[in-house]
């Protein structure tokens, strides 16, 4: 499946010679600090849904639009299959409720992500805190975008907190068995550095400003966040014969050599997370015999060490002026 453009910089492998960031090596000993590098599966990651001419197109409520002052209150003609079910966070408890005007949703502890494809008008829908209230969908917040795009949303109110989509850098299970990713990973990680995004990511939901305290206890004096939008690459000399990796961990050690990771979310625990497809939108286990059975798999064998930030841009300290609700066909918002 031809997921974005050919220039979208989740698809463009990194040069042999890449610029490599002043602060990386502070960076990193941050990234060191933060946990262990794990695989989100079926918690906090995404289940993927096929839509087509027989979908039903259905209304989603999204209540925080109005909250947040962002323009619009629904989204229409959205294609939704009647067995679409977001992830389950939170060791299977139930979907959060409807958010109401006090929290709007950000002090749930469930992000219950769920993506729909509509592989026909080649349109990507993706939405955070979605549930069935009754027969009637609604998520906390919702966006589009065509898969023949970037993978970025211009105006940055995706949702995720860098204006990436959903979809963009998720590992997928047919990906791991054939032992090879063609793009790049995208992760989370608790410190991200507060301010504003660099390219190209194009929001940010970034809290440390890298002087906090708890930041110096952790990694020491000197480590700072990475900013969201920044880009890793696991060392391209790194032999990964020496180090012991399992299949699923060789074949994205590869990637994160030859693509990398963008920075793209605030996870809210220790750890590193990459996302792959939650498996609950398809029948049976399509990981079965390629990735342990769990909601997260650890990776303990790639060296967090080894990693070092590419040189990011200026951080884009008015993002928040330029925001604006994704245009185009895919999306139709009230």
């Amino acid at each position: 499946m031809n997921l974005y453009s050919a220039d979208s910089p989740l698809n463009r492998p990194i040069s042999q010679d890449p610029a490599i960031d002043p602060d990386s090596d502070a960076m990193v000993r941050l990234l060191q600090a933060s946990g262990e590098l794990v695989i989100q599966v079926r918690q906090y990651s995404s289940p993927v849904y096929i839509a087509d001419a027989s979908t039903p197109r259905r209304t989603v409520e999204l209540p925080c639009g109005p909250w947040w002052e962002l323009g619009a209150s629904r989204m229409t003609g959205v294609p939704i299959p009647d067995s679409a079910e977001p992830t389950l966070d939170v060791d299977g408890s139930d979907n959060p409720v409807p958010p109401d005007t006090t929290t709007c949703g950000e002090n749930a502890d469930q992000d219950n992500n769920l993506i729909v494809l509509d592989l026909q008008t080649r349109c990507e829908y993706d939405f955070w805190q979605f549930r069935w209230v009754g027969d009637q969908a609604v998520a906390s917040w919702g966006g589009a975008v065509s898969l023949d795009g970037t993978g970025i949303y211009p105006g940055g109110l995706s949702t995720r907190g860098s204006g990436f989509a959903f979809l963009g850098g998720l590992i997928w299970p047919d990906e791991l068995q054939a032992g090879r990713i063609e793009h790049a990973l995208v992760f989370n990680y608790p410190y991200t550095r507060a301010g504003g995004p660099v390219a190209p990511a194009t929001a940010t939901d970034g809290v440390w400003d890298g002087t906090e305290e708890e930041i110096r206890d952790l990694a020491g004096p000197g480590a700072v966040p990475m900013p969201e939008g920044a880009r890793l690459q696991l060392d391209p000399e790194l032999d990964l014969d020496t180090l012991g990796l399992t299949p699923y961990e060789r074949t994205i050690a590869r990637a994160l050599q030859e693509y990398g990771m963008f920075l793209v979310d605030t996870g809210g625990g220790s750890g590193i997370g990459l996302y792959a497809i939650d498996p609950r939108s398809v029948e049976g286990n399509p990981y079965d015999g390629v990735l342990p059975d769990g909601d997260f798999v650890p990776l303990p064998n790639i060296p967090l060490d080894r990693f070092r930030v590419l040189r990011t841009g200026e951080m884009d300290l008015d993002w928040q002026s330029k925001a604006a609700l994704p245009q185009g066909p895919c999306a139709t918002f009230e």
